[in-house]
């Protein structure tokens, strides 16, 4: 009986340790007019490098940071430098906007539309979608 109360205890141990990728709330409330009344901290670079983000492979899953490296989509390197030069009119920040809340709105040449999921506005909360393209917009940024 011993034997099994360490065993318990140490598998519970172990799972508390794992966490969880689960989003973390954006809020901590939200008033009757959809205004946050306590805004909680969102680090978009902590949402950008979880493997598992909404059920999906997060953003580092798809997409290198290293330039040239391509995994799946095209290698974010630099983006915040280079965004505002992919559309023609468009805002850097409009840009990636864009491509995470409508992926195929604009598809990077070389790469087939459809490969990115498009639950993300479903998942993450406004806060979320702009902590990760504040953390994208200061890749390359000067």
């Amino acid at each position: 009986m011993r034997k099994f109360a360490l065993v318990f205890s140490s598998l519970v141990l172990a799972m508390a340790a794992c966490g969880s990728d689960a989003t973390p709330d954006a809020t901590a409330g939200e008033s009757t007019t959809g205004v946050e009344d306590t805004p909680v901290a969102v680090d978009g670079e902590d949402l950008y490098k979880r493997t598992v983000l909404v059920s999906n492979g997060g953003c580092i899953t798809c997409h290198s940071l290293t330039p040239d490296t391509v995994l799946v989509g095209p290698s974010l390197a630099e983006i915040g430098r280079i965004a505002a030069e992919r559309v023609p009119g468009t805002t850097g920040r409009d840009y990636l906007l864009q491509s995470i809340v409508n992926p195929d709105a604009f598809v990077v040449a070389g790469f087939e539309p459809g490969r990115m999921p498009t639950n993300w506005a479903e998942g993450l909360s406004d806060d979320e979608i702009a902590a990760i393209v504040d953390y994208m917009m200061s890749l390359g940024a000067e």
